[in-house]
């Protein structure tokens, strides 16, 4: 378990940090290291991270390259039925942890039949999706999350004014899910329900995907639990990532945030950046489920840290950080969460497939 009770936030906390494990005249490129998961304080602190952590709320869409692309997919999702009916869904009278049963009978000499007919039917359908691309939106939207309940006699607790309850009951009032695996379909699942019906030629996959650290001294690897990877580029390109847990993150956060620290890096360095590359904020994203919380994670860094990270800094030349901008919780059991958390996931995914389409820069 990590030593480090609070991982540095700006840089003076992280010299602190470095100098109690003597790492500050030190780089990643001279010291042993570990797989992301196993990463230890003296190789997260080689990687040079800063975490800054902020509420839902605080997620200002402009700096992450994400204005305009939420309010196009606000209006993407407004009229939607089954967008409505699904935020709907969380005023319902239902059983805690109810298990739910699709309303039909199969008689198994009519079956092959029905299936037939069900085939018919299926290329019959046509969905009321748009096929053309996303277009770039309007940067200056003045677009704002919306503070309002979807019903009016539902109170929300506003993120940050939200209690766990005492620290030594965490377990016992919020137990680990009983398989990670179940945690992670959840969330690609609820990622692909956003474009499945959709032009795109990326999608969230539950590949594990692997990304390899090289440096001088060794290298490290880095499994991620899936991906928003194109389909269809020959380099499988990866837009955003994502890491899930099946325990509330505040039990183990310094492992957690190293993990995804490491991850972040190894994803860097793995698909480096075309050439030309000046600075990073918001173009690669991490986003993490712990247990029923999602959390959503910015990178940013310059191209000094890009050289650090090569091994290629100029002797006058600084190697920065790698700031990490960490968003959350949102909760998956609140409507309010999941509605605001629905425009950012698709406007991601609005913006990763401009991305795709638009022709890679020469390197």
């Amino acid at each position: 378990m990590a030593s480090i009770t609070s991982l540095p936030d700006i840089p003076s906390r992280w010299m602190q940090a470095a100098k109690r494990e003597k790492v500050e005249n030190r780089t990643i490129h001279e010291i042993d290291l570990s797989s992301a998961s196993s990463i230890e304080e003296e190789q997260y602190l080689a990687l040079r991270v800063l975490w800054k952590t902020q509420p839902p709320k605080r997620l200002g869409p402009a700096k992450f390259g994400l204005d305009g692309w939420i309010k196009k997919a606000a209006d993407m999702l407004e009229p939607y039925r089954s967008w409505a009916d699904y935020l709907a869904s969380f005023f319902a009278q239902l059983p805690h942890n109810a298990i739910f049963r699709p309303n039909v009978a199969v008689s198994s000499p009519r079956t092959r039949g029905r299936m037939a007919n069900l085939a018919a039917g299926i290329k019959k359908l046509s969905f009321d999706v748009p096929n053309e691309p996303p277009s770039t939106p309007n940067t200056k939207s003045g677009f704002e999350f919306d503070d309002t309940s979807l019903d009016s006699t539902a109170k929300d607790t506003p993120l940050g004014e939200r209690s766990y309850g005492p620290q030594e009951l965490l377990n016992l009032n919020y137990p680990k899910t009983k398989d990670e695996q179940i945690v992670n379909t959840a969330l690609v699942d609820f990622l692909n329900a956003f474009i499945i019906h959709r032009n795109f030629g990326s999608c969230w996959t539950l590949h594990r995907k692997p990304f390899v650290a090289d440096f001088e001294h060794g290298s490290f690897e880095a499994r991620t639990d899936g991906c928003l990877e194109g389909e269809d580029s020959e380099s499988l390109k990866t837009y955003a990532i994502v890491e899930v847990k099946p325990m509330l993150r505040t039990i183990h956060l310094e492992r957690i945030s190293m993990q995804e620290a490491a991850e972040m890096v190894a994803w860097i360095k793995a698909e480096p950046d075309p050439s030309g590359f000046v600075s990073s904020c918001g173009c690669r994203v991490l986003v993490s489920q712990d247990r029923h919380e999602v959390y959503l994670t910015f990178a940013e860094y310059s191209e000094n840290y890009v050289k650090y990270l090569n091994n290629t800094l100029g002797k006058d030349e600084s190697p920065g950080f790698l700031t990490l901008h960490g968003f959350g919780p949102w909760d998956t059991d609140r409507a309010g969460d999941m509605k605001d958390l629905g425009w950012i996931l698709l406007a991601i995914a609005l913006r990763a497939e401009m991305g795709r389409r638009e022709p890679a820069p020469k390197k």
